[in-house]
Formats: C-alpha cells, structure tokens, sequence
C-alpha cells in the first residue's frame, strides 16, 4: 500500500503555523478554562493560613466522546473488555444507537431492553446507560429521524409514515426525555435525496427509503418539541457542512436559518467530519478539511447562529503504509482546532476501533482503517495522540502551598477534588468549576 504525502496533506497546517498555534492556545486559555479562589477558613469560620493544598480534576465539561455501537457486540468477553476499558479509559461522552430500522424491526417492538433480540453494532440504550452510568458517561441518542435506515414494515409514503414516527417519538421521549444529554433529531438532510422515485429495493443504499416532503424537517422537529422538553434537539448534518461551505449562503446555514425563522427548536448545530474517500483522493480535499483558517472560519460563522456547535462524526483515515502516523497527527492538529474555538461544545470521533466500523449492504467504513485502535484492540498513535490531550494536557493536576489564606489557580472546567492539609489536619471536597457557575469557594478545616 503507498505512502501518503504528507506534506501535501499538512501544507496548510504547516504554512498557518504561528496562525494556528496562536489561535488554539489563546482560544484555550480563554474559553475552555477558568480562574478559582479557594478561602481557608477553620471551623470557627476564620481564616487559616499556611495551608498545603491538592487540585485534581476528575471530569471534564467538555464532552469527548465517540459512538459505542459495539458494546457488548464481540463474540468474545475478552474483546467485549478490551472495548469498554478502551473506551472508558478516553471519553465521557456516548453515542447510542436509535436507528429505526435496529431499534423497531418488528412494528411495535422497541429494543429498549438488555434482553432485546441481539443486533451487531446495536446495543440497546439500556445496556449502554447501565454501562455510562459506572463510568460517568454522558450519553446522546442517535438519530431520533433519518432518512436512511428505515424498517421495511413502514409505509411507503410520508404521510402514512407520520403516525409511526409520532408513536417513536414518544415513546422514545417518555423514557429518555431529560435522561439522555441530547438527540440527533433530524440526520443529514441537506444531503439526503428526497427519492421522487423509488429506489433499487435490493442494493441501493436508500432501499427502504421513503418519499419525504421537502418539509419534513421542520415537521419533525415540529413533533419532537411536543414530546422532548428537557432533552436538547440536534440538527445533524454531513462533512458537507465543511466542504459546501459558502458562508451564510451555504445550503445547510440557510436550512437552520429558515427553520429558526420557523420556530422550531433548534437547540444544538451537529456537523460530522467524515472523510470517506479513496486514499489517492485524500489530497484533494486538503485545503479545506486539513486548512485552519477555513476550520476556523466555518466554526465562527456557524456560532453566529448561536447555538452550541457539535463536531458530531468524526472519521479520519489510517490507510497507506503511513497512514497511521499521518492518522495522529491530522487528529493532533484537528482536536486542538475544535477544542479552541468557543462555539464547540463537543467533539466525537465515530468508530473507536478498525473492527467497529459498519459493513453492510454496498456500505463499508472498514476500507478507511479510520479507527483509533487497530483489529486486536491494540492502541494506535491517534489514540496516544487523544490520550495525551484529553487526559494530561487538557486536565489540571496542582499541588499549591500558600502563606495566605486564600489560593487561586487557574483550571479546566470540570470536576474537582481539593485537598488541603495543615498542622495535621486534613480535608477533602469535591467542587465543579463552571464557565457561568461560582468561582470562589470555602474550605472549612
């Protein structure tokens, strides 16, 4: 298998540079982290000085996370542990499965339940949250509508469709509404065909679609308000969110615009990052998925809408004998370039490992080698690579000495436990530092 080229993949991150480098640790210091002042009082409530105090995060605000559509789905437990250490071990952030045509293949049916008929790549959601649960995981549910995957007892036409699809959505909401961290409410729209005629029933990859109005959309998330009132709904679109981008003009902005304008619901604004494509047309792309400016470009036009962004699929080539090594450092540069700018609440990388992605009727995602460990669970540099950020640069580990009464240090937002010892006594809190939450708090000996 050839190399990739590398410096033509990377020319932009290598010619943006001090662009790059300037922008993400300026972006991080201002966004994804915060100032707090611990006071040091004894039970008397007067001020205790000369203290030695311990900061360790233990959680993160931010969500990373991928999908976990292989959970539990190895044949054997050995692998199904590799999976769920790995997987703990990185993220806390979670994708569960609500694809219609897996999780209602018989009508009436829903696979809610552990001991639900079993599916590959389709654990259902209370296998994943029993397992989110012991991890401190947070979990959003994917796709409450697309028009893809669709089970084949559906009628055939949109408005016989649409009792089906309010039935779904209830009951999907009266379960998970204020459960889940979010819902993909309506997936990859701008990009999906509204079928004016009916598809190949055997092969095409819309074989058991259905013909949609053009007003769809908004319908649907129409439907979802009524029934989801604590959970956030997600408009989810495609890389083409990235690679049609045309500023306020691109078709995808002027969808979620218009749908504002309509009074829907829009909470969050998903866009995936997939890079499906041959390895010897990788390079054609690169001044745009690989290109910081125009990252940053698109990221700040589509926070004009003001909305939290998501970076919702990510799918970034190991192909080619070097494929892995380009793999990390694309994810090194890309991570930081998201993590940085201010509108992203999330990132989620899709297939965690090269043995999860889907094979299925035309569809292969193996062909990419996309995941960040290898067939035998083996860590690859990409997963090293969002290690190192995730856990060690991005975390705040201090140990502080004060003379004072007081002590400031400066963190990522997330979960905290401080520590501090004096003249024998010690004690230990837990604290959350918020972007809009306190910033100062009291630590009684």
């Amino acid at each position: 298998m050839a190399k990739l080229d590398r410096n033509t993949l990377f020319r932009h991150f290598d010619e943006q540079k001090d662009l790059l480098e300037d922008r993400v640790n300026l972006g991080i210091e201002s966004h994804r982290k915060g100032y707090c002042r611990l006071d040091l009082r004894d039970q008397q409530g007067q001020p205790v000085r000369g203290a030695k105090i311990s900061v360790r995060q233990t959680a993160h605000d931010f969500k990373f996370g991928a999908n976990i559509f292989k959970l539990g789905c190895f044949e054997r437990d050995t692998d199904n542990q590799r999976y769920a250490d790995a997987f703990a071990h990185l993220f806390n952030y979670a994708i569960t499965p609500f694809y219609w045509n897996t999780f209602e293949p018989q009508e009436g049916k829903m696979r809610f339940e552990p001991d639900s008929p079993f599916i590959d790549r389709r654990p259902p959601p209370e296998t994943v949250l029993a397992f989110c649960r012991q991890h401190n995981i947070r979990v959003k549910g994917h796709p409450l509508f697309w028009a893809l995957m669709l089970p084949d007892w559906l009628p055939q036409s949109y408005a016989a469709m649409k009792p089906y699809l309010v039935r779904r959505l209830e009951q999907i909401a009266a379960r998970y509404d204020g459960v889940l961290d979010c819902f993909d409410c309506v997936n990859e729209s701008t990009e999906v065909p509204l079928l004016r005629e009916e598809p190949n029933r055997k092969s095409s990859h819309y074989r058991n679609g259905v013909s949609l109005d053009g007003d769809y959309v908004a319908w649907t998330f129409r439907q979802a308000e009524r029934f989801f009132h604590l959970s956030p709904l997600v408009l989810n679109e495609t890389t083409s969110a990235w690679t049609k981008f045309k500023d306020s003009l691109s078709p995808f902005y002027m969808q979620i615009e218009n749908l504002l304008h309509q009074g829907c619901r829009i909470d969050k604004i998903g866009m995936q990052y997939h890079l499906f494509v041959p390895q010897d047309k990788l390079g054609d792309g690169a001044g745009l998925v690989f290109n910081p400016s125009h990252l940053y470009r698109v990221m700040d036009c589509y926070g004009r809408l003001q909305r939290p962004l998501q970076i919702t699929e990510i799918t970034v080539p190991g192909y080619g004998d070097n494929g892995e090594d380009i793999q990390a450092e694309a994810l090194y540069n890309l991570y930081r370039i998201w993590f940085s700018q201010p509108d992203v609440e999330a990132i989620v990388y899709w297939n965690l490992g090269d043995n999860c992605a889907i094979v299925q009727d035309g569809w292969a995602e193996d062909v990419y080698r996309g995941g960040l460990l290898r067939n035998d669970f083996s860590q690859k540099p990409s997963y090293q690579v969002l290690e190192t950020l995730i856990r060690k640069e991005w975390q705040t580990q201090l140990d502080l000495e004060t003379r004072d009464d007081f002590a400031y240090f400066k963190g990522f937002y997330g979960d905290y436990t401080i520590s501090v010892e004096r003249e024998g006594q010690h004690v230990t809190r837990p604290l959350h530092l918020g972007k809009n939450g306190f910033d100062t708090f009291t630590i009684t000996l």
